[in-house]
């Protein structure tokens, strides 16, 4: 069942706020926002921010994903991706059992293959297909791990299970399991550490940060995301793949001094990354899959500019963006959202939903599901008097 119109981010801080008995202006105090933004976001009018959602959720005492109203059940059952967590679930749990004596594991090679698939369609967000494939490479990998002897064999083995783990991660998150996706990135860690590998531990940080920054925790993030610098001190592999992870922290990084509004931080962050993949040379996609090069920094910078509130000057550094092909559709979907939601607040009603249209065309089942899609739809059709025949095919898309 569709959600009402009136059904957005907005309505829930507003029914909190009053729940706490707060006004607008003390709930904006508190959460170190203006109370026309407050004002604005309860009336729907514009999309609320990741960083706006964790500022008030906080002061709220309420979860995030209760805010965003995730997960969009009615949406999953349509794309029959609900039957698809609990065996996730199932695989989670099974990770301290011991071998499944029905099972008997292929050639390291042969899984490693299947993973790296799996990651592939991460990147792509085609969640479905990883639905159906990582409880079963979960529990292959899991007692791989418990019956191979100690050495390079269980080393990679541990590798492949700690990348199923993050893949894990990126489905649970996405479609909105929060929770499940806290013990997908602790499994993530747990096997890393047997892999013996310090830029795995250090990319689980980057999604750690990730976490942190959705409760409104910005100098947390910014301590874990350190620690993930020393761990790319202690890698004695390719040069490249350290620099790949090092840019990839300090992207992060500058996302949450951005949502701190702390400028200074955001550029010295970007410049950092920006000399990363001076140094590398080349887009990197798939390296430790932190699709990380000179086209995703130039994206962090924009996206920073957006967080920071300098929305001229980000869509002026639109015009020069340009993705190529072969670029994860994870990336360029998330863009075309984050640039929907800048141009609503800039008025551009038009070049909003040519954003929006792009993020459906490039990531559909990422765009269906981001809550930042759905309000920043909201918001425009709230600010219609008569919804355009393709805005209200989007907002039909979405469950509005």
């Amino acid at each position: 069942m569709p959600h009402p119109a009136d059904e957005h981010i907005g309505t829930r801080i507003a029914d909190y706020r009053k729940l706490r008995q707060l006004t607008q202006t003390a709930l904006a105090q508190r959460a170190y926002l203006s109370r026309s933004c407050i004002a604005k976001v309860e009336a729907g009018l514009v999309p609320a921010s990741p960083a706006v959602v964790a500022a008030v959720a906080r002061v709220l005492q309420v979860d995030v994903s209760v805010l965003n109203g995730q997960p969009y059940v009615t949406e999953l059952q349509q794309d029959r991706l609900d039957q698809l967590i609990a065996p996730l679930a199932e695989a989670l749990d099974v990770y301290d059992l011991g071998p499944d004596p029905d099972i008997t594991p292929r050639p390291v090679d042969q899984i490693t293959a299947d993973v790296k698939q799996l990651c592939v369609g991460a990147c792509a967000t085609e969640y479905k297909g990883i639905g159906t494939k990582l409880p079963g490479l979960l529990a292959e990998l899991t007692t791989a791990m418990a019956i191979f002897p100690p050495g390079q064999e269980q080393q990679r083995a541990a590798m492949a299970l700690s990348w199923c783990y993050w893949v894990a991660y990126e489905f649970a998150y996405r479609l909105g399991y929060h929770d499940l996706a806290s013990i997908a990135l602790e499994r993530m860690g747990w096997m890393a550490e047997q892999a013996q590998d310090p830029l795995l531990l250090a990319v689980r940080l980057t999604k750690r940060s990730s976490m942190l920054l959705r409760r409104g925790n910005n100098q947390m993030a910014l301590k874990v995301l350190d620690r993930g610098h020393k761990l790319v001190e202690q890698h004695d592999g390719p040069e490249v793949d350290a620099l790949a992870v090092a840019g990839s922290l300090h992207l992060a990084a500058a996302i949450a001094a951005a949502q701190a509004k702390d400028a200074d931080t955001v550029a010295e962050r970007i410049r950092a990354a920006r000399e990363a993949a001076k140094q590398i040379g080349r887009d990197v996609p798939q390296v430790y899959w932190a699709s990380f090069g000179a086209t995703n920094v130039a994206h962090f910078d924009i996206a920073t500019l957006v967080e920071l509130g300098k929305l001229g000057d980000a869509a002026k550094k639109a015009k020069t963006l340009h993705f190529p092909e072969d670029h994860p559709r994870m990336r360029v979907g998330r863009y075309h959202i984050e640039m929907a939601r800048a141009y609503v607040e800039m008025g551009r009603t038009e070049a909003a939903l040519n954003s929006l249209h792009l993020a459906r065309t490039v990531a559909p089942q990422q765009a269906r599901y981001h809550p930042l899609m759905r309000e920043t739809i909201g918001a425009l059709v709230r600010r219609q008097r008569m919804a355009p025949e393709g805005l209200a095919a989007l907002a039909a898309w979405v469950g509005i």
